[in-house]
């Protein structure tokens, strides 16, 4: 993903230390209004870094294991 910072792993693999809000559209397939909506979101794990918003790649992971064990608990 072009706007991630990325990090290298001790087995040499690459992955995202942040995510930006444009990666977040890509993520889900969704508009950028829905993407900026979704980061404001209260338990949403985004940083602003003077105008700009990261998201924690091990924080935003965290989220997303939250909402499916949440949503498996609902049902």
């Amino acid at each position: 993903m072009k706007g991630c910072f990325m990090k290298i792993s001790t087995d040499n693999k690459i992955s995202p230390s942040f995510y930006t809000v444009r990666d977040i559209q890509k993520i889900f397939g969704i508009g950028r209004n829905s993407a900026y909506k979704l980061v404001s979101e209260k338990d949403f794990p985004s940083i602003y870094i003077g105008n700009r918003i990261v998201i924690p790649a091990d924080k935003f992971q965290n989220w997303i294991d939250k909402k499916s064990t949440s949503r498996k608990g609902a049902s």
